[in-house]
């Protein structure tokens, strides 16, 4: 009985995940509402945690949760490569392999504690790969794909690693990188060692290498008193949602974690894409197998911050950090937060200068719920994004997204592009990509009636369908004349950068810095701009 309520709620959390729809053991994911055609006509495809990268032959990819992946060739019309593990073109795996057969060594720990936990047997495990990232590595020559396996609501994870000579697989297994949720007892219930000992993860083998010694590990304060893996604010991470990244002199790194102990960034070795215990042990801050805290997850910010990607823009030659607040229900809020630092390990800080390790409310919002007048649904829970600074220097932001219409709880990727603003930091446009690219304009060129947006600088969430209107941002009429930017009865001062599409706006004392650009709305091009401000807020605006 009780084995049976814990696989009901677990088929739960996976339809809130991946809007399938799961009534038990037995149960096949299927899409929440009619086909998955259906929902892809009208929001295209549906990748969740979306992953953006681009092959060496021009084609953009998107890979995520669940082995879900899709491409493009211009970021705006998507193609679905693998709708995700119930898919038989999934292309992670071999033919007549299953997925629990070419992976066994990075799902064995989560299979363990979930025995130790749940007292599962052998054909009751669940088997997850949750939030992929892709990285072609140069010195390899292959294709990397960084993604991991948890038992969800514990820190049972692990990070692991496969790699292909081709961006669409099929993916061969490589190593397991980062364990967490481990302990160092030796024995529980009479059994000794059990499961969760840290000797059953890669710290075992890596003992027995020499890279660490048994006291050293004992020793450290990964562990509370009773033992026991310490994962509480401002601790150790959860081992989840990896994603790598190369630094402005070809140097790799990956960055991982979430609201369990903050986030954390570590150097990896090129030549085989896995973790540099000498470079961690070399270097001062860095824990030796977990790498540094850049993020410190607190009360604050109610224990939230998940989906962490870095990307280095040389353009503007700042990493820009981006995490995502909130929970990843339609209703729970999911919002994206924008750090940036001048090295790939940080401090990294928000535009109010806060350092993302700082015990308060840190992140300048990018983007939260949101609906405009023109549009025939709300945009709800916008997170786990991923960022692309392209070779033609235009950059974009991709994440998922849900909505509040007949599809529920369902999501699809969306593709925004960000602008660079005049003190170098990037803001998002309130429009989808459609191919259009930012030119300088003149107070004429701005001049008109806007409906704005201004997004509040906290995450909005609620446990009712029937209040989701209290957390959608409201909306305004507004307009630009005469160098202002005039709504709610009042008119702020707008300077436009000259020979520029880059403005400053100052809102009763708040610093705003955005950036003007053309966008397409009902198949029309309106002008449309976004700004970020020192208040962590942004302001969006489209023309009407």
């Amino acid at each position: 009985m009780k084995l049976t309520i814990i696989i009901n709620l677990i088929c739960l959390l996976i339809n809130l995940i991946t809007g399938g729809v799961c009534t038990g053991a037995d149960a096949v994911m299927k899409p929440l509402y009619g086909d998955a055609l259906s929902f892809d006509d009208t929001y295209g495809v549906s990748v969740h945690d979306p992953s953006v990268y681009k092959a060496q032959d021009g084609t953009y990819y998107i890979t995520g949760s669940h082995i879900a992946s899709a491409k493009s060739t211009d970021l705006i019309n998507w193609q679905t490569v693998s709708s995700g593990v119930y898919d038989s073109n999934r292309t992670l795996v071999k033919e007549g392999s299953t997925l629990r057969e070419s992976f066994s060594e990075a799902f064995a720990w989560c299979d363990g504690a979930q025995k130790l936990r749940w007292d599962r047997s052998d054909e009751d495990l669940e088997t997850n790969v949750w939030a992929s990232d892709v990285i072609y590595n140069e010195t390899m020559g292959k294709y990397c794909y960084y993604a991991c396996s948890s038992v969800w609501g514990t820190t049972a994870s692990v990070i692991w690693m496969a790699v292909s000579d081709t961006p669409e697989g099929t993916f061969e297994f490589v190593d397991t990188m980062i364990y967490s949720g481990f302990n160092k007892h030796t024995a529980k219930l009479g059994v000794p060692q059990n499961e969760m000992h840290y000797s059953f993860t890669n710290i075992g083998e890596l003992i027995r290498k020499g890279v660490f010694k048994k006291s050293e590990v004992e020793a450290q304060d990964w562990f509370d008193p009773n033992g026991y893996y310490d994962c509480g604010y401002g601790q150790y991470p959860n081992a989840i949602d990896p994603t790598a990244f190369y630094d402005e002199d070809g140097n790799l790194w990956l960055v991982y974690g979430s609201y369990s102990g903050g986030i954390y960034v570590m150097p990896l070795v090129e030549e085989t894409g896995l973790p540099d215990y000498a470079a961690m042990r070399a270097s001062e801050g860095y824990d030796i197998y977990f790498g540094k805290q850049i993020s410190c997850t607190n009360e604050a910010t109610n224990g939230t911050g998940e989906g962490p990607f870095i990307t280095y823009d040389k353009v503007s030659g700042y990493y820009y950090f981006f995490l995502t607040y909130g929970g990843l229900g339609a209703l729970d809020g999911y919002n994206i937060r924008q750090y940036r630092s001048e090295n790939p390990a940080g401090p990294y800080v928000d535009l109010a200068g806060n350092d993302a390790r700082d015990n308060v409310n840190t992140g300048t919002k990018v983007i939260g719920n949101y609906q405009f007048s023109f549009e025939d649904t709300a945009k709800l829970s916008p997170g786990h994004s991923s960022c692309l600074a392209d070779d033609d220097g235009k950059v974009y932001q991709v994440y998922h997204q849900r909505y509040n219409d007949s599809f529920g709880g369902f999501h699809s990727i969306q593709v925004h592009q960000m602008l660079r603003t005049a003190n170098g930091w990037l803001t998002m446009l309130p429009l989808s990509y459609n191919g259009e690219t930012a030119e300088n304009v003149t107070q004429t060129d701005i001049e008109g009636d806007y409906e704005l947006i201004l997004f509040s600088a906290d995450t909005k969430s609620t446990d009712d369908w029937a209040k989701v209107a209290d957390i959608i941002e409201p909306t305004c009429e507004a307009q630009i004349k005469g160098g202002k930017l005039i709504f709610g009865g009042q008119a702020y001062p707008l300077t436009l950068d000259d020979d520029s599409y880059t403005f400053t706006l100052d809102i009763d004392g708040e610093a705003f810095y955005g950036a003007f650009c053309v966008g397409t709305k009902d198949g029309e091009t309106v002008m449309t701009l976004s700004a970020v401000s020192d208040g962590n807020r942004t302001l969006w605006a489209a023309a009407r």
